[in-house]
């Protein structure tokens, strides 16, 4: 019986030691919470004067690199805007209207309200010059709705969803002789996306994440089991990217550890070699003798290392934590886990409640 569990997240300390060979320390992969510390104000989404006449410049951001204007230049003045923490929900703040969507609990936000349906949040952060060479990048668990992002006037992207986490490439942008580096996000939440209350803003956490250029691409690890006479075989893939300016090549170690760090098989690749800007995939295949299968009762997980190794060096290390379990469903009896039948009892819960704000 098949199962497929989708890689949860990366961590940076791991139990299991993985590489002995090296001669110098790993470039250690990065994962820095952003939400500490933006600056908030309301745009309008039909008045350019109100929107801090962005976009209305000779060179707007679309056509010439580096030229973001009003407020998504990096040198716009924002000492004024609301200081505040992310996440943040500026429809939860709103009042109630009977103008507003009966769907969305009500409140003063939507077409019928334009001064309260555009929010701008900017943040200055610092990078280091030992970053430079690195492969940077900005993340976004959730942005509510359709958000513009410019890093120092640049243009990065555009997400029209509310639902999506979303990154983009800082690398090429960012200052790293000292000077201040400038995050400037437009949210426009006039139009809904749902049929229930959906808040407004950056209402989940942003990451800035640093690895090597040859690294682990984002949710790059997808683990398969199959478990017959208590022996598991377990398939690991692992998606990786090489963002520098050369090829690469290397080696893929991957470990199958326990519960408490222990290693209970460890798989390399043959030597793979991977172009400048390119992405590849790779896979190892395990054995789990006796494996500890995941349940409700005891969810047990095991934890893959994938280890990438230039020149005997290792340059990214990603933990992904899967569990080992076998499903069954049958049109007459029902669903098994683990060969016992279970009833799966859900409910349908949003992420949100009206009027206190959205998760």
């Amino acid at each position: 019986m098949k199962l497929i569990i989708a890689g949860f997240y990366l961590l940076f300390f791991c139990y299991c030691p993985v590489v002995t060979a090296q001669t110098k320390p790993a470039l250690s992969r990065e994962h820095l919470n952003l939400d500490a510390s933006w600056r908030f104000a309301y745009g309008n989404p039909v008045d350019a004067a109100k929107d801090f006449n962005t976009a209305t410049s000779y060179f707007s951001y679309l056509t010439k690199a580096g030229y973001g204007d009003g407020a998504a230049a990096a040198g716009f003045d924002d000492r004024p805007w609301r200081q505040l923490n992310l996440p943040h929900d500026w429809a939860a703040e709103a009042g109630f209207s009977d103008r507003g969507s009966f769907s969305h609990g009500f409140k003063a936000i939507g077409r019928n309200f334009p001064e309260s349906s555009v929010g701008w949040y900017r943040k200055k952060i610092s990078i280091n010059k030992t970053d430079f060479g690195k492969h940077i990048t900005i993340a976004f668990d959730g942005v509510f709705r359709n958000s513009i992002v410019w890093i120092n006037g640049h243009y990065l992207g555009q997400e029209p969803s509310g639902y999506n986490g979303f990154e983009y490439d800082l690398t090429d942008y960012l200052n790293y002789d000292g000077n201040e580096n400038t995050i400037a996000v437009r949210v426009d939440a006039t139009m809904e996306e749902g049929w229930f209350y959906e808040g407004a803003g950056i209402y989940r956490h942003v990451w800035l994440n640093k690895t090597s250029p040859l690294h682990v691409a984002t949710n790059g690890t997808f683990v398969t089991s199959e478990v017959k006479n208590n022996l598991a075989t377990v398939h690991a893939e692992v998606s990786l990217k090489n963002s520098g300016k050369n090829s690469s090549s290397f080696i893929i170690r991957q470990s199958v550890c326990d519960q408490n760090g222990r290693i209970l098989s460890t798989q390399n690749t043959p030597l793979q070699t991977l172009a400048s800007f390119k992405e590849g995939k790779f896979s190892n295949d395990f054995t789990v003798n006796q494996p500890k299968l995941w349940s409700v009762e005891a969810p047990y997980r095991y934890r893959l290392i994938t280890s990438v190794l230039e020149n005997n060096i290792e340059v990214d290390r990603y933990e992904t934590r899967f569990g080992i379990r076998t499903l069954r469903f049958d049109a007459n009896t029902g669903f098994f886990l683990n060969g016992k039948r279970f009833e799966v009892k859900g409910t349908n819960n949003h992420q949100e409640h009206a009027g206190v704000g959205t998760a």
